[in-house]
């Protein structure tokens, strides 16, 4: 086994390999610049659905059969900042999903028939998200916290309104601006050795147009705070999220707020935030917290979904959790077992290569230097634990966040 190669093509786009012949397959994740921040509300979303929809060359049931025949799988989803791409295929069908791959990302059709079938997709999951008490909390809070002239305000999925209007001309046109190869990166790894990384990868990457790179998506201003709730009443359970926005994957503070989040909401059976409002106190069927560090910033929350009569003291009790940072910091002991688990979290996790592939994509997405995973343990074990404790308060303070109950909530008193 070989360390990580990376090969930068003309065009722009990035490669990235690790070799482990263990295992016959081989596991790829790529990304494109061509979220939703960039080109009108949702259309990042249609582009990315029909991307694998039909070519110039075949229909979208034959690039099914193709990939199922070749016993591969190959996925693309929107993202915010990003369209991501990944897939798996075997040493023998690598040359044929590299030409899929190729095929799909420099010639979609955009098919008529197929848009049609994605317009009702992303329709069917508006109304989902609108019904789900979770997400709909959640989706309350982005509007809340980013600026509304930030692109990270808004659905990446778009509204009903823009589902429903969105048609071909704009979709291609979206593709045509944002699907070039610059800022294009692809980590593979698996049963793939750098020859054929170089002919067949590179080979079919090569045949891209390099086309350009949007510009970055701007950092956005102060947090705003704010609280709302979401009346649904015909539901049983509520939800509340909690959040504000927090540091980007590269900034200073990323790995000392990192270690507090898991330490807070993530660690064991959801962390300090778990043992006390759910195991403890009985008042949710889960709580933790989330820390979402993209190119541009980022956001931390913490979530609970609870029993509505429960909503009022679960609000409180996970405000007494954060407020206990100050009074009760993190001991050292808690800090060590966190520094062990994620040291170990990453090791499990390079032990499949999808993961791995992951790893090198991110590596290069968020520049963090081709001897990340050889560093990243000293990285973490030497994070100071004052550090740590003092950006728990900082970042985890309640009244800097804002808060959003769901569910049958209309008329309830909360201590937000």
């Amino acid at each position: 086994m070989s360390g990580p190669v990376r090969l930068a093509l003309g065009n722009r786009c990035v490669l990235l390999l690790h070799e482990d012949h263990s295992s016959p397959m081989i596991a790829f994740r790529g990304s494109v610049r061509a979220g939703a921040a960039f080109g009108r509300p949702g259309v990042a979303e249609f582009a990315s659905r029909l991307l694998l929809r039909g070519t110039r060359r075949r229909t979208a049931s034959q690039l099914a059969d193709a990939i199922e025949d070749a016993g591969a799988a190959v996925s693309c989803a929107n993202g915010m900042e990003s369209a991501t791409i990944e897939g798996r295929c075997t040493r023998e069908s690598l040359r044929p999903i590299m030409r899929i791959l190729v095929e799909s990302l420099s010639e979609p059709a955009f098919p008529p028939a197929e848009l049609e079938k994605v317009r009702g997709e992303i329709l069917g999951d508006i109304r989902e998200q609108q019904d789900d008490t979770r997400r709909a909390a959640a989706r309350r809070l982005f509007e809340i916290v980013y600026p509304a002239t930030h692109p990270f305000h808004r659905d990446p999925k778009g509204d009903a309104g823009t589902a429903a209007g969105t048609q071909r001309p704009v979709v291609r046109a979206f593709h045509e601006a944002f699907y070039g190869a610059a800022g294009m990166i692809f980590g593979f790894s698996g049963d793939l050795d750098v020859d054929t990384l170089q002919s067949t990868v590179a080979g079919a990457f090569e045949t891209l147009e390099a086309g350009q790179e949007p510009a970055p998506v701007p950092l956005p201003k102060a947090t705003r705070r704010g609280s709302a709730v979401v009346p649904m009443p015909h539901k049983s359970q509520a939800d509340f999220v909690a959040g504000r926005i927090a540091v980007s994957r590269t900034h200073p503070d990323y790995y000392a707020v990192n270690l507090a989040n898991i330490l807070l909401g993530r660690i064991g059976l959801y962390g300090r935030m778990g043992a006390k409002v759910r195991d403890e106190l009985g008042l949710a069927y889960y709580s933790f917290s989330t820390l979402d560090a993209r190119r541009a910033a980022g956001h931390w929350t913490v979530s609970a979904g609870v029993n509505p009569k429960n909503l009022a003291k679960a609000v409180s009790a996970i405000r007494a959790e954060m407020e206990r940072l100050k009074r009760e910091p993190f001991s050292d002991a808690e800090i060590r077992d966190g520094k062990t688990h994620l040291v170990g979290a990453l090791q499990v996790a390079l032990e499949r290569n999808a993961e791995y592939a992951s790893a090198l994509h991110d590596i290069e997405y968020f520049g963090l230097g081709a001897d990340f995973l050889a560093r990243y343990p000293r990285i973490v074990r030497s994070l100071d634990a004052d550090d740590v404790r003092r950006k728990a308060v900082e970042y985890f303070d309640p009244d800097e966040c804002s808060w959003v109950a769901s569910g049958p909530v209309k008329g309830m008193k909360l201590a937000f």
